[in-house]
């Protein structure tokens, strides 16, 4: 978001030059993302990250920033209350408590409409903002300075009350910007006694919107549920000024502070006639202080910081702090609410005293699951002497996520639903896994052997490094073992790592055709099983010759051609002549899959797979391929078998 230098100087006049400032609030709060010049004043483009956008999407949270990281003085402009006149109270129905907390309004009568200063159109011009009118514009002012997003309707066009509600079946509003919005029972709205004039903390409507001829107005600050404006937003497909801040969540008490400096300023600039303030507030918010030992907070931080200069931190950064026999009760002022536990505090107190600070580097007590560095070092060492082994044994690596759609730890806000839980084992995964690829195996006898090293997540809460291990069949073969097979595998990782013994089983599992075999091992026991190790030579760990290529995103097709060549001639010879002749399509070496003698000469059978980077080949196109390749070894005085 960009703010103006000028306007948070307002709030602390004694702030440092731009380039100071924006160095202060990078090491202190914020990502400052761009610094420029404007028209008199210069911007200051902020990245406020979403547990601070609830007060510090406005000049007046990131002037509370700065003066607390330079210990400034702040000022707050004082507004004098508008007394109300005689006008008939403005009367509001609040009709779902849990979607609008609060709303605050009032009458405003005789009013002058008209273009707005030159003052107010420039300081919202450098952050980016056009003009409307003197009313609007007054009340993007406040929002951009305070965070609460306020609106003004026309009163002579609102007919009867207000009310926030839920809108019914087959209702519509045409917003501000002319754009026809279907309405429905999950939309919040704010209305009158017959119909929409605003989508609640998104957008108003033309039905009530203020313009030069208007002379009466409604008044309207109000709090919203984040999460009902969020899914509204993201329904209509509407984002605004508004419905950004109000989706991360506002103070309630913002709301009354909002209508204040709302109706002072719109006092002075258009003049009018006052009603009384209408504060509609089913469920005031319960400020609970925080107790907190200063000792907790040393203890956090890994340094001793003086009880008088914590004090001083908690007083720069608007909190009260009240002591008592067993510590301290800290209250956070009402703007802040995402200070609710000790933690929280102990943050507040290092990033303003400054985490260069904090030294010498101090870890903090190592919990009982906790290991030395040297277990980390086996615990690589012995990964790579399991992953050579099985390298060896044919098998390949793959990695899997940590989030799925079962568990036994559930996630607090998932990132959707199919990623709730966070995987109990490896074996569900790479089963699933081991089944998908055998579908592209190019021979009914072509095993797929994978393997995982990964972390898991059991219901006792402590993380667990596991090792999966599976080996799989597309169909029965004769000779072929599974069980035997990966026995083998699981035995040469034994051997790897120094261990006679069975190594430490989790789980296991079979198909019930016996094609598939899947096995999972406690990684961390085997680490602990695992005689001396020493680093692998690294001509060992790397291929310094390795190469790859990206996936094709196209499908393959195969042909097969088989040839009578001499008795003695090997199948390489052979293949040099089709990849030659095959072009840029072969994806790989031509496979040999048979190969018998008779009367003395020999047949050789290879499966070519052809693949393009750049289209779904025809089997017209495949065919050219096989042609040539045929061609090229009839010339070659081979007998081509039909």
């Amino acid at each position: 978001m960009l703010f103006s230098y000028n306007w948070l100087k307002k709030h602390v006049p004694d702030l440092p030059e731009p380039e100071k400032l924006e160095d202060g609030i990078i090491f202190h709060a914020f990502e400052v993302e761009g610094l420029a010049k404007a028209e008199g004043d210069w911007t200051l483009d902020i990245k406020v990250l979403p547990d601070r956008a609830h007060d510090c999407l406005c000049h007046l949270g990131i002037a509370r920033e700065a003066a607390a990281i330079f210990d400034l003085p702040l000022t707050k402009p004082i507004w004098e209350e508008v007394k109300p006149g005689d006008l008939e109270p403005l009367l509001i129905r609040i009709e779902d408590e849990k979607a609008c907390r609060r709303y605050v309004g009032r009458r405003v009568n005789n009013v002058a409409v008209f273009e707005s200063p030159d003052w107010l159109k420039k300081s919202l011009a450098v952050i980016g903002q056009r003009s409307i009118n003197s009313v609007v514009d007054i009340a993007n002012y406040v929002m951009f300075d305070l965070g609460q997003p306020l609106h003004a309707f026309d009163a002579d066009k609102v007919e009867g009350g207000i009310k926030a509600r839920f809108a019914k079946p087959g209702e519509k509003i045409i917003t501000l910007d002319g754009d026809e919005v279907a309405l429905d029972e999950s939309i919040f709205i704010i209305a009158d006694d017959v119909g929409p004039l605003a989508i609640a903390g998104i957008k108003g409507g033309q039905k009530a919107g203020v313009t030069k001829e208007t002379k009466k107005l409604i008044l309207e600050a109000a709090n919203f549920d984040p999460v009902l404006i969020r899914k509204i937003a993201s329904k209509i497909k509407l984002k605004t000024d508004a419905s950004k801040r109000f989706e991360n969540e506002l103070a309630r008490e913002t709301a009354s502070e909002a209508m204040k400096m709302f109706s002072a300023m719109l006092k002075e600039l258009v003049g009018g006639e006052y009603g009384e303030v209408v504060d509609v507030y089913p469920a005031e918010r319960q400020l609970s202080p925080i107790k907190i030992k200063p000792e907790f907070i040393s203890q956090r931080l890994g340094i001793t910081i003086p009880e008088g200069e914590i004090k001083k931190i908690f007083s720069r950064l608007g909190l009260d702090v009240k002591e008592e026999d067993d510590g301290w009760l800290v209250a956070p002022p009402f703007w802040r609410l995402d200070l609710t536990e000790e933690v929280n505090l102990v943050e507040e107190i290092g990033r303003i005293f400054g985490y260069e600070g904090i030294k010498p580097e101090i870890l903090p007590p190592l919990s009982a699951k906790a290991y030395r560095a040297e277990h980390f070092e086996q615990q690589f060492l012995v990964a790579n002497l399991v992953r050579r082994a099985l390298f060896k044994s044919g098998f390949t690596e793959v990695y899997g996520y940590a989030f799925t759609d079962h568990g036994e730890v559930k996630v607090e806000n998932p990132l959707a639903a199919d990623k709730a839980f966070l995987r109990a084992n490896l074996i569900d995964w790479l089963g699933t896994k081991l089944k998908e690829n055998l579908i592209h195996v190019i021979f009914d006898d072509e095993p797929v052997k994978i393997f995982e090293i990964g972390t898991v997540f059991p219901q006792d809460g402590w993380e667990e490094m596991r090792l999966a291990i599976g080996l799989g069949y597309r169909k029965k073969i004769k000779g072929t073992e599974p069980p035997k097979e990966l026995e083998m595998a699981v035995a040469s990782v034994a051997e790897a790592i120094g261990w006679s013994g069975n190594l430490p089983r989790v789980t296991e599992s079979a198909s019930a055709d016996g094609l598939h075999q899947l096995v999972e091992f406690n990684f961390e026991k085997m680490v602990d099983m695992a005689g001396p190790v020493s680093a692998l030579p690294e001509k060992e760990m790397l291929n310094q010759d390795a190469s790859y290529r990206p996936v094709s995103p196209y499908p393959r097709i195969i042909r097969d051609v088989a040839v009578w060549v001499p008795a003695d001639m090997g199948a390489e010879q052979v293949g040099e002549i089709i990849i030659e002749a095959a072009g840029e399509l072969l994806l790989d070496k031509p496979i040999l899959f048979d190969e018998f003698k008779k009367e003395g000469r020999k047949s050789l059978a290879f499966r070519l797979v052809l693949q393009s980077y750049e289209k779904t080949l025809s089997d017209g196109e495949a065919n050219k391929v096989a042609e040539g390749v045929i061609g090229a070894l009839e010339k070659a005085d081979f007998e081509v078998r039909k």
